[in-house]
């Protein structure tokens, strides 16, 4: 260890302690050195100490030398027990002669932060809890993500050094200590639930035979990508490295502490509850020191299959006929679309130069679309029917037809109707495409549609045309009807289990005094980071606008087709099964609008509070230091 000056020092306000140098401490550390910052530093890891010595920082004999050279102090520890230690065992920083202010960067949980904020205050020294989000880059680059919460004089003592570690995103959120603290947990439940429910997608998608790499690619292009689809599944998850740095034990008690804290708000917790079991599983299951990525592993079994990249999946055999090698030999189109969408369709064809026709009827009379011509001339025929009717409808319009026809099914079915629908068309002569389609956040007039297809590859590339006009995103997923129906199912029942995680998030923040947009900031960085965190709540709650575009009923819906295939199958689902009964409740039960971001409405009820940009300031559900 380097040895520690003893000459006496001129406090200077860029002079600041640190202790905890490990892969987050060390770069801040860095950085605030190449800021130009003379930091004194603390680790019981000598290596670490050694490298920033070696950067210039001033290797101090513990956190009590450090508490005497500088009148700020940082703290980045691992642990409650570590940090019980720094601040107030034998030679803590409790017992510093120079501090008077320390910045606590750990995840911690606002009860210890209250706690250890009363003991520090005794001895003269202010304390803020400031945790992190971010990454080893980011925090060497200067741009974590900081929320800060505790006396207004010792934010303004620190606010230079964190500048230089957050740059823009460093937010001061009032003198209650700890509620930096519930917003960073809230951070942290969001980011696990992610993992949590995107691992439950992927073991019922293997296990029913879908390729996980397209998977992946079309869950990141929609509204139920997550910091562990975009950032984690690729290389930890399919790649099986289980290596992208996270303990799964840290996790799970960052989870425990937030929904601890939701519970003591008042707060109902139906899926956060879930996602707790599953990581606290795990963690008993021996986890706790292997990486977070490695949660899908505990669910495996359960399903008897493995999660990995295209080539490695073990998966049992399709239980649905393969249409691969049928002949793709039809000359006419029916588009099959629901009720609500049929402007829509109208409004794209028109404006991509296509011919439509419309039947409402399944006896409606075909000699009106007699000049109907083929796929290569750009016609169609739009076919109106609800997703209820298609079944019985789409088979009796089309069964005594001449001439050959595909069916190109963009609404919703079960995946096994799928593949009856399939056989049944295909023994009439015709062929049938899944092709289920929903709105890429919000109004699929206003910013379009995404498509997942599924059936006969050359039946795919002949209407390929025809799909590139309406939606804005077309994945072709395999060549076996029914996948597209189940994938597009998962990726929506994904879409409202994290909704539902935001809405139990937003209402705790709520209730902790954080208004909604100073929420999004945090969450909306990356690790918490959801279409619902950075989107729904922000744009359609906090307004009061309730206009997102899809509604409650058909989320429920979705939720229902994913559990019974799991069920089907074998597969355990305990996220989804939480979301799908309390969307069932809601639906049931809810007393407003069929808007899917309603969903908060109930949570707000139930604890007595609103998510309303400004409402905060009046009183509404603010906490008490």
């Amino acid at each position: 260890m380097m040895e520690a000056s003893t000459s006496p020092q001129q406090f200077s306000a860029n002079a600041v302690g640190f202790i905890g140098l490990g892969a987050m401490g060390g770069p801040m550390v860095r950085r605030l050195l190449k800021q130009g910052f003379t930091v004194f530093v603390h680790d019981l890891n000598a290596e670490a100490l050694q490298a920033v010595g070696q950067a210039g920082a001033v290797a101090c004999d513990g956190a009590l030398d450090v508490a005497s050279r500088t009148e700020l102090v940082f703290t980045c520890l691992p642990s409650l027990r570590a940090l019980e230690a720094v601040f107030f065992g034998d030679h803590g920083i409790v017992q510093g002669t120079a501090v008077r202010a320390v910045v606590d960067l750990s995840t911690t949980g606002p009860e210890f932060a209250r706690q250890a904020a009363r003991r520090f205050g005794g001895a003269g020294i202010a304390l803020l809890d400031a945790p992190i989000t971010g990454n080893v880059t980011t925090a060497g680059n200067g741009k974590l993500g900081i929320m800060c919460s505790g006396p207004a004089d010792a934010y303004e003592r620190a606010e230079p050094a964190m500048q230089r570690l957050a740059g823009s995103m460093l937010l001061y959120l009032g003198d209650t200590t700890g509620r930096a603290q519930t917003l960073k947990l809230l951070n942290n439940l969001n980011s696990a639930s992610g993992m949590a429910v995107t691992c439950e997608a992927f073991v019922l998608g293997v296990k029913a035979g879908l390729d996980s790499d397209t998977m992946l690619e079309i869950i990141n292009a929609g509204a139920s990508s997550t910091n562990a689809s975009r950032n984690k599944f690729k290389r930890a998850v399919l790649g099986r490295t289980f290596d992208y740095g996270a303990r799964m034990a840290i996790t799970a008690k960052d989870i425990s502490l937030a929904v601890e804290e939701a519970a003591n708000f008042g707060v109902p917790t139906w899926v956060s509850r879930s996602v707790q079991q599953l990581w606290r599983y795990a963690v008993a299951q021996g986890g706790a020191d292997r990486d977070g990525t490695a949660l899908v592993t505990y669910l495996e079994p359960w399903a008897g299959i493995t999660v990995a990249g295209s080539g490695g999946n073990a998966v049992a055999p399709p239980t649905v006929p393969s249409d691969e090698g049928r002949a793709a030999d039809f000359t006419h189109v029916a588009v099959v679309c629901c009720p609500a969408n049929l402007s829509t369709w109208m409004t794209k064809l028109s404006a991509a130069g296509w011919s439509v026709a419309v039947i409402d009827h399944p006896d409606q009379d075909l000699a009106a679309f007699e000049n109907i011509g083929s796929v290569g001339e750009r016609s169609c025929v739009l076919f109106v029917a609800s997703d209820d009717d298609v079944e019985s409808a789409l088979p009796t319009w089309l069964g005594g037809r001449a001439e050959t026809w595909c069916a190109l099914n963009t609404g919703i079915l079960p995946m096994k109707n799928a593949s009856a629908l399939s056989r049944a068309l295909e023994g009439a002569g015709h062929s049938y495409l899944d092709a289920p389609m929903v709105p890429m956040h919000g109004s699929a007039a206003q910013i379009g549609w995404r498509a997942v297809v599924s059936g006969n590859d050359a039946a795919v590339a002949k209407v390929r045309a025809l799909l590139d006009a309406v939606a804005a995103k077309v994945f072709h997923l395999s060549n076996r009807a029914g996948d597209a129906q189940l994938m597009v199912a998962i990726d929506e029942a994904l879409s409202a289990s994290l909704l539902a995680v935001a809405c139990e998030s937003y209402v705790t923040g709520a209730k902790a005094g954080l208004e909604p947009l100073t929420m999004a900031k945090i969450l909306g960085i990356e690790t918490g980071k959801t279409t619902a965190t950075d989107i729904i709540i922000p744009e359609q709650v906090a307004t009061r606008t309730f206009a997102f575009g899809k509604s409650l009923a058909q989320a429920h819906h979705m939720l229902r087709l994913v559990c019974d295939e799991a069920s089907n199958r074998g597969v355990t689902s305990w996220v989804f099964e939480s979301t799908r009964l309390l969307y069932g409740l809601v639906v049931a039960t809810k007393a407003h609008g069929d808007d899917v971001s309603e969903l908060i409405r109930s949570y707000e009820d139930w604890a007595a509070v609103k998510v309303q940009q400004g409402l905060l300031h009046e009183g509404n559900g603010q906490a008490q230091a």
